[in-house]
């Protein structure tokens, strides 16, 4: 019974969870390792779990310490040793080719978002090109913050949908 209670929990939460991890390491890559060891520890710790109400902020402080821990780790791993100029060099190379990617990446945003309808299109850039919250996003717009939620999900529907599109073709 517990197995069917830690499925209905994570197929309830997993939207919200994804998007929270996205907030803290901006990389959907990295958000689908992250939820792996989310549902893992949940999996895991859920028979020491006690107070059902609050079981949306065990998820949340779950997801937010997971995400710690990778960004904690990311920079260890991004740490260079000076007594190896060798490899600085060859971190450089690699810093650049990575900007320079990134760069590809967020132009391809930029088209995809721009073919999106109007609705959508303002509010994705805003989201995702000018890294807008809610809340901000919510106030320039002069809107509520439910309608600029549900734009986005909306609009981000759109978005997978053309990027499925592109590797069909």
């Amino acid at each position: 019974m517990k197995e069917h209670q830690i499925e209905q929990i994570i197929s309830e939460y997993e939207p919200e969870l994804r998007y929270a991890a996205f907030r803290y390491v901006r990389n959907w890559v990295v958000v689908d390792d992250i939820m792996q060891e989310v549902f893992l520890k949940i999996f895991l710790k859920f028979h020491s779990f006690r107070d059902p109400s609050k079981i949306k902020a065990w998820l949340y402080k779950i997801t937010r310490n997971q995400c710690i821990d990778y960004l904690r780790s990311k920079v260890v791993k991004a740490t260079v040793l000076m007594d190896d100029f060798e490899g600085l060099r060859y971190t450089t190379t690699e810093t650049v080719e990575k900007a320079i990617v990134e760069k590809f990446d967020r132009e391809r945003l930029y088209e995809h978002i721009e073919a999106l309808p109007k609705d959508y299109k303002q509010t994705l850039s805003l989201y995702y090109l000018h890294d807008y919250s809610y809340n901000e996003i919510s106030q320039f717009l002069r809107k509520d913050i439910s309608f600029v939620k549900n734009k986005l999900f909306r609009g981000r529907r759109l978005l997978k949908e053309v990027y499925e599109k592109e590797l069909i073709v």
